[in-house]
């Protein structure tokens, strides 16, 4: 049953027959539900075979792409793990079905309009990982001090270590602390920039993998 606000021509939530109704963002939204009794096509079993992996995956990081992604999902229907989702899901998965893997350096964890990381190194030292980039002393004072956005994620744990208000554009450079045991496991790095009052990010990069055998 949905309920009509303000009447039949109101806001409804709820579900009439096959159709719910819900709010997002402020907007009214309607999805359709049903069943099949047709078998599943090699095709679909692919498709859902991905957007599980995907959904899973993300899940793991679902703190850090509320933050990377809560910009760009202002004034959409999606809130900000929907937008990741969406963003990732047609070049995260590598394979062929059933062998999909995630395909890490597509991996975009922040999509925005401030400038990247310059020339962004990283280092693994024994407190964690050193992240460096280059400076300007002639940018502005907003950019200078926006902060750096850390990410290290760890495949073989399936978990990962985030920073996502660190140090300023203008110190170019931050640590990530790290549980010792996770200094020497393999893991998959990413960087971006985010301003100081949380309207605006940069796109992610992708600094690469450390501690990865073979």
């Amino acid at each position: 049953m949905a309920i009509a606000e303000n009447g039949p021509l109101g806001v409804h939530r709820g579900k009439i027959e096959n159709t719910v109704y819900y709010i997002l963002n402020g907007q009214q939204i309607a999805r359709k539900i049903g069943r099949t009794t047709k078998p599943p096509t090699s095709g679909k079993l692919q498709h859902w075979a991905k957007v599980k992996l995907v959904n899973t995956f993300l899940s793991t990081i679902k703190d850090f792409l509320r933050t990377g992604f809560g910009p760009e999902s202002l004034g959409t229907t999606k809130n900000a793990f929907n937008m990741a989702v969406k963003m990732n899901f047609r070049s995260l998965v590598k394979g062929t079905y059933p062998g999909l893997e995630i395909d890490y350096p597509q991996l975009i964890v922040s999509k925005g309009k401030l400038k990247p990381a310059q020339n962004p190194l990283v280092a693994v030292e024994d407190a964690g990982l050193r992240f460096s980039w280059d400076t300007d002393p002639r940018m502005s004072f907003a950019e200078a001090n926006e902060q750096a956005m850390l990410l290290a994620y760890f495949p073989e744990h399936g978990k990962s270590v985030s920073k996502p208000f660190g140090a300023a554009r203008q110190s170019g450079t931050d640590l990530l602390a790290l549980p010792e045991a996770l200094c020497t496991a393999y893991m998959e790095v990413y960087i971006s920039f985010i301003a100081a009052d949380r309207t605006q990010v940069s796109d992610s990069l992708y600094l690469g993998s450390l501690n990865q055998n073979g």
